[in-house]
């Protein structure tokens, strides 16, 4: 009857159906056949989100709305245009660590591809970057939404693995680096092999116009230490939550109310950029955009429950173990498929689905759950940048006015990237472990 259940979700998702009704109804139409109470499908659907750490995402969600609005990402920009700007990739480069820094602030990749999308479109088309190329820098890197502390995955994970939020926030820091680091290096090479210096040079003589970026905000003529300045309100943030949470001061829940009021006070008082007048519409957005992370939570909720109830998980667990008893070729084979489920499905849902089977292997295995959780939320990241359904190549294309086709051209050499760290944090976990 599994199999069932399996069918008429991809069924769904095949012919375009959102993940909430491919998730949901293909669960309820099991329930239907198999004479279980309808009254299962309501109950398990709120269980899903009846969980006191999950009253974070809204306020992350709305941390990261007000903290774009207010101008804090603007801020963060700028000051790693000062550090690296003038280097080959170097408007590459500050894209990411303006994502790493942004990530820190918002705890999601959607809204770190948005802000900084946003902000680094005139400087990176002026510094003679392609859209294509431009607008998958960001898509790659905005997925530290999720690595970096504080992450609405990490929080998700840490429901249903029943781990320390705190330990992954720490394991997330050295991660989050790793991956940081990873993209630079096909950024730097790809625009020395092509030559952006000399494109930009022609660019800023007026050789080449770019009239689609002319009415774009640009700060370089700012002082180095004026931009530095500015920008520590901004760079407060991060350390204001993850230090809070690590010093025991308030919880990762309280930790986002924080930056919600942080964020309203610097956005108003100190960068004068948001009115109160603005909040109404602030709060309804990201209300709105709760709401849909919340209704796939509660359909992937039900999902899971139906496969622990024809024991799904236990029978692939015994499946595996008959197979092999090596944790290199079962992390392995759970990374595969987690690469290829994210290629398809939202980050929250595969969680759901997932960490029931897969967490109950790697811990037969001796794996550390919480090394498990970083692998995981690592994955889960690659998947957001990962054609054909990548949610933030979707979200960055749009802000940069680029193709699909034009992106997915250019991912390549990231997606290589962004494995190969997947692989380092898998099979060396004292990179990340050494910090718990």
């Amino acid at each position: 009857m599994g199999g069932i259940l399996f069918i008429l979700a991809l069924i769904l998702l095949l012919v375009g159906a959102p993940i909430v009704t491919s998730l949901g109804l293909s669960s309820t139409i099991f329930i239907y056949l198999n004479g279980i109470s309808p009254n299962a499908v309501i109950q398990k659907m709120f269980s899903g989100v009846d969980s006191a750490p999950l009253l974070a995402v809204p306020f992350f969600v709305l941390a990261g709305d007000l903290m774009n609005r207010g101008g804090l990402a603007r801020r963060i920009v700028n000051m790693a245009k000062s550090m690296v700007g003038n280097i080959h990739g170097g408007m590459g480069i500050v894209a990411i660590i303006a994502c790493l820094f942004f990530a820190a602030i918002s705890g999601s990749g959607i809204a770190t591809a948005a802000a900084i999308g946003g902000v680094m479109a005139a400087g990176l088309l002026r510094a003679g970057y392609s859209k294509g190329f431009a607008s998958t820098i960001v898509a790659a890197a905005a997925p530290m939404g999720i690595i970096v502390p504080p992450s609405i995955a990490f929080i998700i994970y840490a429901v249903l693995a029943k781990v320390s939020v705190a330990d992954l926030y720490k394991v997330g820091i050295p991660a989050g680096l790793i991956v940081a680091v990873s993209l630079m290096i096909p950024t730097y090479l790809i625009a020395r092999k092509r030559n952006y210096k000399e494109r930009a040079a022609k660019i800023a003589s007026g050789e080449i116009v770019l009239t689609d970026v002319a009415a774009l905000h640009d700060d370089s003529g700012r002082s180095t230490v004026r931009v530095i300045v500015e920008s520590l309100w901004a760079l407060g943030t991060p350390f204001i939550i993850v230090g809070g949470v690590f010093a025991g001061i308030f919880t990762p829940t309280e930790s986002a109310v924080v930056a919600v009021v942080y964020s309203i006070l610097v956005g108003i008082y100190v960068y004068k950029e948001m009115k109160w007048k603005d909040l109404p519409k602030i709060f309804l957005e990201s209300a709105l955009s709760t709401a849909a992370i919340m209704v796939i939570m509660a359909a992937a909720a039900l999902f899971a429950w139906v496969m622990v109830y024809v024991r799904i998980p236990q029978t692939i667990l015994d499946g595996v173990l008959s197979t092999t008893d090596s944790a290199l070729l079962i992390l392995f084979a759970i990374n595969v498929v987690v690469l290829i489920a994210g290629m398809f499905m939202e980050a929250g849902a595969i969680q759901y689905i997932l960490v029931p089977i897969a967490l109950p292997i790697a811990v037969a295995m001796g794996v550390d759950p919480v090394h498990f959780g970083i692998i995981l939320v690592v994955n889960l990241a690659i998947g957001m940048m990962t054609p054909p359904f990548g949610i933030t190549l979707f979200t960055s294309a749009r802000v940069f006015g680029a193709s699909i086709q034009d992106i997915t051209k250019e991912a390549m050499p990231f997606l290589i990237a962004l494995i190969t760290a997947l692989f380092l944090i898998t099979y060396i976990p004292e990179l990340v472990m050494w910090i718990v």
